[in-house]
């Protein structure tokens, strides 16, 4: 059975299968909000199945945009492309460059296209060559969208080498966070510290991220704590 949370009015995760990376198994999500004209708005889609077909079809069927956030995030892309091949796909300028096949998607930029921009804001945390998030407010539900810039997981399941990195990497429930390696290797930290005030200055509500256990304190304390690495 689908795993399907509502953040609030027209906006949901949807929860995966897993993933391996860096020998860890975890868990995906994807955000997905039904813009004003009832098309969807996916976030870093997860794999296709009956379920997600199902609540795709319960929330009117028509997928209006696909969005691959960052350059790791794409596994699952082709299949929604056939699926849904009237919907725009944007992605970020490193996953463009990694991935042929999304070489002709719409480059995910400071400024959201008149698409979704009456609902969603977008900015993109570079600065760091090895990796770049484009990340996303909803106005409507306050919730703030990020893929990997934030990780909370749960490790007891996992073999001795994997829960050794997440440890290393500081992203183990409960005290998960971003990632050391993300905070070692941002070397530029000005367009980080520019987005982040963008960021700030969406005040957000909630936060949703596609790997791990959502944090119990307010998104606000969040934020100041994790990136106060580029103040």
């Amino acid at each position: 059975m689908q795993t399907i949370n509502k953040i609030d009015a027209n906006i949901w995760t949807v929860e995966g299968s897993k993933v391996v990376f860096a020998g860890a198994a975890m868990g995906t999500r994807m955000t997905v909000v039904k813009l004003a004209g009832g098309e969807l708005w996916v976030h870093s889609p997860v794999a296709w199945n009956s379920g997600i077909k199902a609540f795709i079809e319960q929330q009117g069927g028509a997928v209006a945009a696909l969005i691959g956030p960052n350059k790791f995030h794409h596994l699952f892309l082709p299949r929604w492309r056939e699926e849904f091949p009237q919907a725009e796909v944007f992605a970020e300028a490193q996953l463009k460059q990694k991935v042929a096949s999304l070489a002709d998607a719409h480059e995910i930029t400071n400024q959201a296209p008149e698409l979704y921009a009456d609902e969603i804001d977008q900015v993109v945390f570079a600065g760091n060559r090895m990796f770049q998030e484009a990340v996303f407010f909803h106005r409507p539900s306050r919730t703030l969208i990020l893929t990997d810039l934030l990780i909370n997981l749960k490790d007891e399941h996992m073999n001795p080498l994997a829960r050794l990195f997440l440890k290393f990497e500081g992203v183990t429930f409960p005290n998960g966070g971003v990632p050391r390696l993300y905070r070692w290797f941002t070397r530029d930290k000005n367009p980080g510290r520019a987005a982040l005030q963008v960021l700030e200055s969406w005040s957000p509500e909630h936060i949703v991220f596609s790997h791990g256990e959502a944090f119990d304190i307010p998104a606000a304390q969040v934020i100041k704590r994790e990136f106060s690495f580029l103040k």
